[in-house]
């Protein structure tokens, strides 16, 4: 069951984050103070944010939709993260929409408390041949206060990043975690391997084109590593930074340890079993089935989460990542696809071939996260393991989707992206924060 948080006080601590952490290009604002634990497991209270159309720095210019879009992409992302509830702004009664931006214009946040606004992100914005400068604010209305304020630069082509660099910001402010847009994402689609971004609008080719189902189970590690399976002739290529480290058997569902060991099942003569490929010869570790594939490391690579068939019908079990016998920890019937939360409190796995469910790695906890709507399959967990990305047929085709750890805000991750979407795998790598 849900766990229900009964009350989430909106102020329980404050944490004095180092100033030089956030201050530049001049601006100054109070220290951020809000530090606000949330457990996304269960059900809790969400924040109400305004983020207004953004306003030129310079008096009588205009920039079209970027004054619009830019804070639709801001508040996109910030509802993708399941923490807030997002208010329209224009049910304020602000007298100047220039308020907060300027010091000749002050914020007065009367207005935003009476529509029930916890924050207020404001933005400032120029651009000039090619290059696009924004100043963005957030400002907390119950203590009056601004916490965050940041100057952007950069081309009109990324300014995707400075939307997604300022929700990292915000989420480290308001709940002491950075978060995790910018980062990584891998998958297939069609006869290539392809990567997008966390808050991208769209997805670039990892690969050439090769026949549709050349190419299986890509994976990403420490570093952002790359690996996945290839088929070659009659031969299966593990295939790790774009070059061949084993030819041979089946290779199935490769995944990186945290020191960067690749585990993966390999076909044998009258098994799958699970094996470390770490030299010439991969190093078989498990022994307990018939079958047993979908090797997932712990946080700390001492342990192996994967699919065995050694009770009867395929579960997960947990062994050492030096091998030895393994433990279920899943519930009766199927279960596959498991992935190892970073916070290591919880595995995620597909029951029955059709819903994404979570469990804890001592089997409690179990909690079904999708359900009722089409096929959803190969869960990943984000590098600060708060979000979920796995595909799903929902839609008529199969395409990624992204939800918070505890199934709320499921929702297409790259919409605009229209070719099949299967077998995704998020980074480990946290993006960069100023």
């Amino acid at each position: 069951m849900l766990r229900r948080l009964a009350t989430l006080p909106f102020v329980l601590a404050i944490l004095l984050f180092p100033a030089q952490l956030f201050a530049q290009s001049g601006l100054e604002y109070e220290d951020p103070s809000v530090l606000i634990p949330v457990d996304l497991s269960g059900v809790f209270n969400r924040f109400n944010i305004a983020i207004p159309d953004f306003q030129p720095l310079k008096g009588g210019a205009s920039y079209g939709e970027h004054q619009t879009k830019l804070p639709r992409r801001l508040a996109a992302n910030l509802d993708m993260t399941g923490y807030f509830q997002l208010l329209d702004p224009r049910a304020s009664l602000e007298a100047d929409p220039r308020a907060g931006l300027f010091p000749e214009v002050p914020i007065d946040y009367a207005p935003w408390a009476k529509i029930g606004a916890n924050f207020v992100v404001k933005g400032a914005m120029e651009v000039a041949r090619g290059k696009v400068t924004i100043e963005l604010r957030l400002f907390d209305v119950a203590t009056g206060t601004q916490k965050l304020a940041k100057r952007y630069s950069t081309s009109e082509k990324d300014v995707r990043q400075i939307i997604n660099r300022f929700t990292n910001e915000l989420l480290l402010v308001v709940t002491g975690e950075q978060g995790v847009f910018g980062s990584k994402i891998i998958f297939v689609s069609g006869s290539s391997v392809m990567m997008t971004e966390l808050g991208a609008d769209t997805a670039e080719p990892v690969t050439g084109n090769l026949p549709e189902g050349a190419f299986s189970h890509p994976t990403l590690g420490p570093g952002d590593r790359t690996a996945w399976v290839r088929k070659s002739g009659r031969k299966w290529e593990l295939i790790a930074d774009g070059k061949s480290i084993y030819r041979g058997e089946l290779v199935i569902a490769p995944a990186y340890s945290p020191s960067g060991v690749i585990a993966a099942g390999l076909s044998g003569q009258t098994s799958t079993n699970i094996a470390l490929f770490t030299g010439r010869n991969p190093e078989v570790i498990t022994h307990g089935g018939n079958l047993e594939i979908s090797p997932t490391f712990s946080p700390d690579g001492s342990r192996i989460a994967y699919v065995s068939d050694q009770g009867g019908s395929a579960g997960i079990y947990i062994t050492s990542a030096s091998g030895g016998g393994g433990a279920r920890v899943s519930p009766g019937g199927k279960s596959t696809d498991p992935s190892w939360s970073p916070k290591g409190d919880k595995i995620a796995f597909v029951a029955r071939e059709r819903d994404v469910c979570v469990i804890g790695p001592e089997g409690s906890g179990y909690t079904q996260l999708t359900g009722g709507q089409g096929l959803n399959r190969h869960p990943s967990f984000s590098p600060d393991g708060r979000m979920i990305v796995f595909h799903s047929t929902r839609g008529g085709r199969s395409q990624l989707f992204v939800m918070a750890a505890n199934g709320d805000r499921q929702q297409p991750l790259i919409p605009e992206f229209g070719g099949p979407q299967t077998l995704p795998s998020w980074s480990p790598v946290m993006p960069p924060i100023d």
